[in-house]
């Protein structure tokens, strides 16, 4: 006889939420942030400034801004670019831009307090004791509702409709409930479809979702009215703008700017539509447990009619925006309430999109004051799409996890969710423009893999969270570890998004980094001299400076650490509660297999560490030699050492059949994080230990974070030690499932899982307390990183940007010269010389003609007499060439070749002739003063040389730029 399978409807439907407060999350999020955004253009739509002007100096193609040319042209001249755009276009103030967001959410406020009045008002209800005399209903009602809710929703009867139907609305604390006269004149008639209206309705007032429900009605009227249509009328005013200067709306940038608000309600009408039709659903079930008749009012209902072709799509379509689900649906969820815990392929997409249109908005608020941003601004503004991507994914992974496994089913992967997720972030990320600039579609589609690997990777670490914890806390609450995942999740997420807002997009756009620049600044990030042994500076040049930017992110510590600490914590409690062998965990293997596997990474990286001293204290570097390159290229050896330990542990401990990705991640953090210590020991002890010394020949206490200090290199091989640890997992875990997959295949069988091997019974304690020890040291460990990068990520843009700074930037990305037309390379120069440059010219050729007129004063039978009252005469001239030359470092680079070649040469040269000239002055050294005044004179005929280049592009003694008092250039400090 074969048993009976599991009932489908044990496993309760409200478990860890219903998720309904989460959508309304998204759409919230969303709102606040699309209208800020979407209401600066409406603001600025009538002030005078432009940036026009500072994007034409800078060198960019302004028809074409999204490039990477552009974007390079601007983004590697912030010393000019940044004041200039704050002279120009002075941003909105704050107040304004806050302003937009706080006008919804009071209106939303003001409409969700009006809504309900207006639903009861007279003309549409009355209150139904002023209907029904006798009492009956509103006794049958009350009776319905004892001991069910609480408080017993006011009653009100819609006289003129006659549908047997009824509407819970209101607030949760001031619950509502109209019934329409159909369902009141049933009541004596047809008791059970009575019962069950009224049960169905009482069910949203016990489930809480009136004041979400109204809230997001409320949110998006506002939205539309305060946001949207002041948006879609100033966007058509700019459209007829640019059709009367005869330029085309088939642009890229015109057609985001239209498609945006489309996009925006096509994605809040189905996200609202899910939020709705997930309540209804809820709300069946909790009157079924009321033992509602439900069955009966559905039997009357006519079947659907089947359709085809055509007509199905469009039905398909309007499905998605229904606020009531089918009745097919609503029946067969009775029976199984499987859709309440499935991860939908759309609802993960949906996310997706709502999470790169949010972080598209909140990059728009904070772009007017970039100048202002600093590390830890940038991470907020990553933090807030992470949070809806965490809080809107998780729940829905954990809860299909804990059905699955309350119902010994097998549990989801993951990876179908992750790879649907992936699809809405990229779509997203298309459709708004942030990958694409002013172009239609991405300069690299292979770079966009990136988001779908980060999303298939978050939603495999989330269910193996989830899995693990429904593991080990069997029939307890999963709510706290719920939490442990969402906080873990989030900041990892806020680690990807702040690194692909500021970084990872340029990949897309086409940009990536040039050998020999980037060689060049990697030589001169570590103070001192010594060579690379043997020479890797061309790979270093690669490698280091993309994990350079990652690991600048502020919470990439602490996010790396939870990454591994929670599934640690979580395998480390649960070996706690169940012995070896018991059945509350039948499933998890023992502990002391990853930490094992840890225990052995982490002592090869140490060995591995050694290893690189000692072939490096072999090559024997002198001890001028023992900086630069060579104390860089020792960092990164040790980093590789840590990684390569890192992956063995991950390789080691993924052979379990079981949890393989908790068990990757646990061994290789544990390895990487006793990895660094080895090595901080090591260095610091660096001349203490005979052959393995590198850097040091006597001995004493080095701390390496400063023997290490130079460039911030020892913050570059912490933060990367620990960043690449769980990476080095997931690969690690990815190919083992990889290979396990295809060794099924070919044995045409699936492995069984493996019994649970606990330690013995002397152990029992001692693996879940170093675990729990182990989370806390690393925990500790990404704190103390933390808080010692705090002050250097509060230092605003404007502070870091320096010509040394900028100088890297054009040596590793490239400052090109774009290829444009004749017309706009007139317009680019002569922006150029507006809005500064005409100043810097002028200025320099009226001291060259001053130095030559003083010059020739001083001529005498073909030769000059050096005099000290020469001397002096000339200093002056000498300070100010000095000074306009200095210029030329923090000012636009002309945008014409040619130009941009002699300004450059008289900026050279100048620059230190200038400073020679005076400073011989001051000592009355006529033969180095006759030295400087003759470079001083080839740099003014350079500068004659650009000025007479710029006349010629221009090409018009009248035009307005040659008259009129010259513009100084911006102040390059704000």
């Amino acid at each position: 006889m074969t048993g009976a399978g599991p009932d489908p409807a044990a496993v309760d439907e409200r478990v860890l939420g219903a998720g309904t407060n989460a959508r309304f999350a998204l759409l919230l999020v969303l709102l606040v942030a699309a209208s800020g955004s979407m209401l600066m253009p409406v603001l600025t739509a009538f002030r005078s400034g432009s940036l026009t002007g500072c994007l034409l100096a800078a060198g960019a193609d302004v028809d074409r801004l999204g490039t990477l040319g552009s974007t390079l042209r601007t983004t590697g001249q912030s010393l000019a670019y940044l004041p200039c755009a704050a002279r120009d276009n002075p941003p909105l103030p704050w107040w304004q831009i806050v302003c937009g967001p706080a006008a919804v959410l009071l209106f939303a406020a003001a409409i969700a307090a009006v809504l309900p009045r207006w639903k009861q008002r007279r003309g549409r209800c009355v209150e139904l004791a002023l209907v029904d005399r006798t009492g009956v209903v509103e006794a049958r009602v009350r009776a319905l509702a004892a001991g069910r809710v609480d408080p017993v929703p006011a009653l009100f009867q819609a006289s003129a409709v006659l549908t047997r139907n009824g509407a819970a609305f209101g607030r949760n604390r001031r619950p509502r409930l109209r019934l329409n006269a159909g369902l009141v004149a049933c009541r004596d008639t047809d008791a059970a479809t009575f019962d069950a209206v009224v049960l169905h309705e009482l069910a949203h007032v016990a489930n809480r979702d009136l004041t979400v429900t109204y809230a997001t009605v409320a949110l998006w009227r506002s939205f539309l009215t305060l946001v949207l249509c002041p948006y879609v009328l100033v966007t058509f005013w700019r459209g007829t703008r640019l059709v009367a200067r005869g330029d085309t709306l088939f642009s890229a940038d015109y057609a985001r700017q239209v498609a945006l608000p489309v996009l925006t309600v096509l994605v809040i009408s189905v996200v609202r539509a899910e939020v709705l039709r997930s309540r209804e659903l809820h709300a069946d079930l909790t009157a079924r447990r009321w033992r509602a008749p439900l069955e009966h009012v559905w039997a009357a209902m006519p079947p659907r009619r089947a359709v085809r072709g055509v007509r199905r799509w469009a039905d398909g379509a309007l499905e998605l925006v229904r606020i009531h689900p089918p009745w097919e649906v609503r029946r067969d969820a009775l029976a199984d309430p499987a859709p309440l815990f499935e991860v939908r392929a759309l609802l993960m997409f949906l996310i997706g999109v709502i999470a790169a249109l949010t972080n598209y908005h909140l990059m728009w608020h904070f772009v007017p004051h970039m100048a202002m941003m600093n590390g830890w601004l940038n991470q907020a503004v990553g933090a807030a799409p992470a949070a809806v991507v965490a809080a809107a994914t998780a729940p829905l992974l954990w809860r299909a996890v804990l059905r699955t496994t309350a119902l010994g089913r097998r549990p989801p992967t993951g990876v179908r969710g992750g790879l649907w997720l992936g699809a809405g972030l990229v779509a997203g990320s298309v459709l708004n423009g942030h990958t694409t600039g002013s172009l239609w579609l991405p300069a690299r589609w292979g770079a966009l893999g990136l988001v779908v690997v980060a999303a298939v990777g978050f939603t495999c670490w989330t269910t193996q969270c989830a899995r693990l914890a429904a593991t080990v806390r069997p029939g307890r609450s999963l709510r706290f570890p719920l939490a442990l995942g969402l906080v873990a999740g989030w900041l990892v997420l806020s680690v990807w998004f702040t690194w692909w807002d500021y970084y990872g997009a340029m990949y897309v756009h086409g940009a990536w980094y040039d050998g020999a620049g980037a060689r060049q600044a990697v030589v001169q990030w570590f103070p001192g001299t010594g060579t690379v042994r043997p020479d890797t500076s061309a790979l270093m040049a690669r490698v280091v400076p993309p994990l350079r930017y990652v690991v600048g992110v502020p919470l990439v510590p602490l996010a790396a650490v939870t990454s591994w600490v929670v599934p640690l914590a979580l395998w480390a409690v649960g070996s706690r509660r169940g012995g070896p062998g018991t059945a509350a965990v039948p499933l998890l293997p023992s502990l002391r297999r990853a930490l094992g596997a840890a225990l052995g990474g982490g002592a090869f990286a140490v060995v591995c560490v050694a290893a690189v001293q000692a072939w490096l204290h072999h090559l024997h570097a002198g001890v001028g030699q023992r900086g630069g390159l060579y104390a860089f290229s020792y960092a990164l050896w040790c980093l590789a050492a840590i990684v390569l330990g890192a992956a063995v542990a991950a390789s080691a401990a993924a052979r379990v059949p079981a949890f393989r990705l908790p068990a990757a991640l646990v061994a290789s953090g544990t390895a990487a994080l006793l990895g660094i210590g080895g090595m901080v020991l090591l260095i610091s002890a660096d001349g203490c230990l005979g052959s393995l010394s590198v850097l040091n020949d006597t001995c004493g206490w080095r701390p390496a974070w400063r023997q290490l200090q130079g460039g911030l290199t020892f913050r570059l091989v912490i933060h990367a030690a620990l960043l690449v640890a769980p990476v080095t997992a997931l690969l690690v875990t990815a190919l083992a499932a990889l290979a396990r997959r295809t060794a099924d295949s070919r044995t045409a069988r699936r492995p069984r899982p493996s019994p649970a091997v606990g330690p013995p019974a002397g152990r029992q304690r001692v693996l879940p307390t170093l675990g729990l020890g182990t989370c806390v040291v690393a925990l500790a460990t990404a704190v103390i990183l933390l808080v010692a990068d705090v002050p250097g990520q509060l230092r605003p843009v404007a502070k870091t940007v320096s010509p040394a700074a900028q100088a890297e930037f054009q040596r590793i990305m490239g400052l090109p010269i774009l290829p444009v037309s004749a017309r706009m390379r007139w317009r680019q120069v002569h922006a150029w010389y507006r809005v500064g440059g005409r100043y810097l010219v002028e200025n320099a050729m009226a001291d060259g003609a001053a130095l030559v007129k003083v010059l020739g004063e001083a001529r005498h039978d073909e030769r000059i007499d050096i005099t000290p009252a020469l001397m002096t005469k000339v200093r002056p001239f000498c300070v100010d060439l000095r000074n306009i030359a200095g210029w030329e470092v923090y000012y636009f680079q002309v945008p014409d070749p040619a130009a941009q070649a002699a300004w450059h040469r008289f900026g050279v040269t100048a620059l230190v002739a200038g400073g020679r000239c005076a400073e011989a002055a001051n000592r009355s050294d006529t033969g180095a003063f006759a030295s400087s005044v003759t470079d001083l004179l080839k740099a003014v005929r350079d500068v004659r040389d650009m000025s007479g280049r710029i006349r010629q592009i221009l090409d018009d003694p009248q035009d307005r730029v040659f008259t009129g008092r010259p513009l100084p250039p911006p102040q390059p400090r704000l």
